[in-house]
């Protein structure tokens, strides 16, 4: 035996781990949970927890809604104002393992989540008519400065390894700064974000996907899909890993 060899045995860098929880697994013993799944660097026991979402949700914005009301396939919101996009996906509901894998995506720079939550949003996205280009939600230079990524980009990037889809980041700009919207109730995220972007003009008869990371109220998603569409798109469809319940 090598000495090179003794010592990758020895630091355990010829195991597969876990790409949550990083514990060293075997894959030919992961349970058969789904296709999709099984194929991914998950444990047997982190697997379970990123199953999707399968609950009755709102068609227009994938809201939760409650299991005994199966009458109403839209919730009230999406009835009074129809979001501009032309269609949604996202993998599952903004909870446990999938909300602690974005949280450190986002604030603690685990960039090695992105590849598996790309892969989600791939499955995500079979129901979405397919696009010319893909982007993600922008941030304004100053915060990306700060925080060094963008956790959208970093998620747009990879899906556009896994699909060959034209990676188009410059269609869609933040020019304003605003405060972060984590600390704004539903009524205010909306004002917040309005008139903070500005799109490309060769959008202009384009159909696009356009990415984050976590839908809350939407509002973000909903002033770039409109500044998307004024400036010409024929379509845009948003895409998220995950969806919040009804926020306040």
């Amino acid at each position: 035996m090598s000495f090179w060899t003794y010592w990758r045995n020895r630091l355990g860098l010829h195991e597969s781990r876990c790409t949550f929880c990083l514990r060293p697994f075997q894959i030919q013993n992961l349970p058969p949970a789904s296709a999709f799944l099984s194929d991914t660097q998950l444990c047997s026991h982190c697997l379970p927890h990123f199953a999707p979402c399968t609950a009755p949700r709102c068609q227009r914005c994938g809201l939760p809604m409650p299991k005994s009301d199966v009458t109403h396939t839209v919730c009230g919101q999406c009835l009074t104002h129809d979001p501009p996009w032309e269609a949604h996906a996202f993998w599952g509901r903004y909870e446990g393992a999938l909300r602690q894998a974005l949280l450190r995506l986002k604030f603690d720079g685990e960039l090695s989540l992105a590849p598996f939550l790309a892969a989600c949003l791939l499955q995500a996205a079979n129901c979405l008519p397919g696009p010319d280009a893909l982007l993600a939600i922008p941030q304004h230079p100053e915060h990306l400065q700060r925080r060094g990524y963008n956790q959208a980009h970093e998620l747009a990037k990879q899906l556009h390894t896994l699909t060959g889809l034209p990676l188009q980041p410059n269609l869609l700009k933040k020019i304003r700064h605003v405060p972060a919207q984590a600390s704004l109730n539903a009524s205010k995220r909306l004002h917040n974000v309005e008139g903070s972007f500005a799109a490309a003009t060769k959008v202009r008869g384009m159909r696009l996907w356009l990415l984050d990371d976590v839908m809350t109220t939407g509002s973000t998603l909903l002033a770039a899909c409109r500044c998307l569409r004024q400036a010409g798109a024929v379509g845009v469809s948003v895409l998220f890993v995950a969806r919040t319940p009804r926020y306040a």
